[in-house]
């Protein structure tokens, strides 16, 4: 039953009688405007940067990276050495995707010369990057998984084995799409990049349509690329 505010009672309810048809194609882009109106009202969710609501994944044979909580502004300040490592918050339900956005500044880049260096595994390092783990129903766990990628898995609640790493400040044109180096089942995008006040740029990517997140990556790495700098990411929002 449709609420009355909106089709009112006795004069469309004698249209639906006597003509069905036109009822169905004057409702058809009412509704459709009612969806639209309501999905696009929902808020963005603002995630919180502290860092104990993320779990901090190290690999064995890497130097990790320091993440510290800034609280005035929400932010992190990510400090790379010559190294790699990642915060990650698993999701208590799946999360439907369209958007993503942050603002970030660094002193500091990866050194990575240009798009072919940094779609190979000596420059796969970025200044910033947040995964989205895409959900994918029925994988299967591999018992011969290194400890990192069991310590991920145990932390899912939900199944997945594919990734798209959102890239700030990168080689590749904005949108451009390209394999991980390490991993074929991980899908790296340029993100755009618009120049903010004070430093700061503001990344943001707008899928083409809504993605289901289950966790969320967020990293910055210089090892592959020797390099040193120091990080500052606030604002991150999903919608």
């Amino acid at each position: 039953m449709f609420p009355r505010n909106v089709l009112g009672r006795d004069k469309s309810m004698t249209v639906i009688k006597k003509f069905p048809l036109v009822s169905i194609i004057i409702l058809i882009p009412l509704l459709s405007y009612l969806a639209f109106t309501f999905f696009t009202s929902m808020p963005e969710k603002t995630i919180s940067l502290t860092t104990g609501d993320f779990e901090h994944i190290r690999f064995r044979t890497k130097i990790p990276t320091l993440y510290s909580y800034h609280e005035n502004d929400n932010g992190l300040i990510i400090e790379v050495d010559n190294s790699a490592s990642f915060l990650m918050q698993a999701f208590a339900e799946v999360k439907q995707v369209n958007q993503v956005s942050f603002e970030w500044k660094s002193s500091g880049m990866p050194a990575i010369k240009n798009a072919d260096h940094e779609a190979q595994r000596q420059g796969d390092d970025a200044v910033f990057k947040l995964g989205l783990l895409i959900e994918t129903p029925g994988a299967i766990s591999d018992v011969l998984l290194l400890s990192w990628m069991r310590r991920v898995d145990s932390l899912l609640k939900f199944s997945s084995d594919e990734m798209f790493f959102l890239v700030a400040g990168a080689k590749h044109v904005a949108g451009q799409r390209w394999v991980g180096p390490y991993n074929n089942r991980v899908t790296m995008i340029a993100m755009n990049n618009g120049a903010g006040e004070q430093g700061w740029f503001q990344a943001s990517y707008q899928f083409s349509e809504p993605v289901k997140v289950v966790a969320i990556w967020l990293m910055a790495d210089g090892d592959d690329t020797s390099s040193s700098f120091t990080a500052h990411i606030k604002n991150i929002k999903i919608d």
